[in-house]
């Protein structure tokens, strides 16, 4: 038997939807950052993770000499034939692996699909309702909350998730996130998609369907990070309208259009990569005609000044805690 060597090689793409095999959690963390980053040639399984600093390794290979390959199991004490499914990476085949993932990325996206309307109705009559509407319903009174619940279409998984559906301005159910809360409003790590990309499920922006164009000007459009600080913000603050980008790396270009002439006051978390992107989204949108302006919560203060403030990563509604409305 001759042990093979593999010459592991980090990718450069990382799966957002990943559950690491170390930590098992989503590999996006509240941040947006990936922490798991995968090999090269090797299942997704197989990476480095920059959270608790383990690496997972493929199994030692054996070959022998006519071509068979092999995994040597300690606790039985003897060679096992390979699985199929673990590739086995080599300089030969790397230039390989580049050019077919060229051509993957060469490959036109899914048309457009979109959401019957009648499946997220049937969403919002599910019982018992999610954590985050009866956290609502408890700090804002029923009649407030339903309001909310009926402009945003909140709907309930039968997991017990908040489901935001994405529609646009023709009324057309683009997408949905499946997000799910703590009793007392706070988000945790976990959330889920139904509808993906690949299957021709895209993205815009959460609320997008209040967008009244003929008030551009007229209307004052507020851009936050999270759904949920748009829902308590329209509950809060009814005159203006309240969208969401759905997080620091989810303001796309493709949600760029429907702004385009209105008036947008862009409110990134208080978290200075967040504030940095979103600077720059604010001058694409001022270029394509967008009145759009940002609002920085950090008050210029660092990461550090932030965490010793405990207010590092806050957003609106956080404020919106500390305040009595009357």
């Amino acid at each position: 038997m001759k042990k093979l060597s593999i010459n592991l090689e980090f990718s450069k793409k990382r799966n957002p939807n990943l559950i690491t095999p170390c930590c098992g959690k989503k590999n996006r963390g509240s941040s947006g950052s990936l922490k798991f980053v995968n090999y090269v040639g090797l299942p997704e399984q197989f990476g480095y993770c920059h959270s608790c600093g383990k690496a997972t390794l493929p199994p030692t290979v054996y070959e022998d000499r006519n071509g068979n390959r092999f995994t040597y199991n300690k606790t039985l004490n003897r060679y096992e034939k390979l699985n199929d499914f673990i590739p086995l990476p080599n300089p030969k085949n790397r230039k390989k692996n580049r050019n077919e993932n060229r051509n993957e990325n060469r490959t036109e996206k899914p048309q457009q699909k979109f959401i019957e309307e009648q499946i997220a109705i049937e969403s919002t009559f599910v019982k018992p309702e999610n954590n985050l509407l009866i956290y609502l319903r408890k700090t804002y009174g029923n009649q407030k909350t339903d309001k909310a619940k009926e402009e945003y279409l909140i709907g309930t998984h039968t997991d017990g998730a908040t489901i935001f559906w994405e529609i646009n301005k023709h009324l057309q159910v683009q997408k949905c996130k499946l997000s799910y809360y703590k009793k007392n409003g706070r988000r945790t790590e976990r959330f889920n998609q139904i509808y993906t990309n690949k299957n021709g499920y895209y993205s815009c922006l959460f609320g997008e369907h209040l967008i009244i164009d003929n008030l551009k000007g007229k209307q004052t459009i507020i851009l936050v990070e999270s759904e949920k600080t748009a829902i308590v913000g329209s509950i809060l603050m009814p005159k203006h309208t309240w969208l969401s980008y759905g997080g620091k790396n989810g303001f796309k270009k493709e949600k760029y259009d429907c702004l385009i002439g209105h008036k947008v006051l862009v409110i990134p978390d208080m978290e200075n990569d967040s504030v940095n992107i979103m600077k720059n989204k604010v001058s694409e949108l001022c270029k394509i005609g967008v009145l759009a302006k940002l609002w920085d919560l950090t008050n210029d203060l660092s990461d550090e000044e932030l965490k010793e403030k405990g207010t590092y990563g806050n957003d609106l509604e956080d404020i919106f805690r500390n305040i009595t409305v009357i």
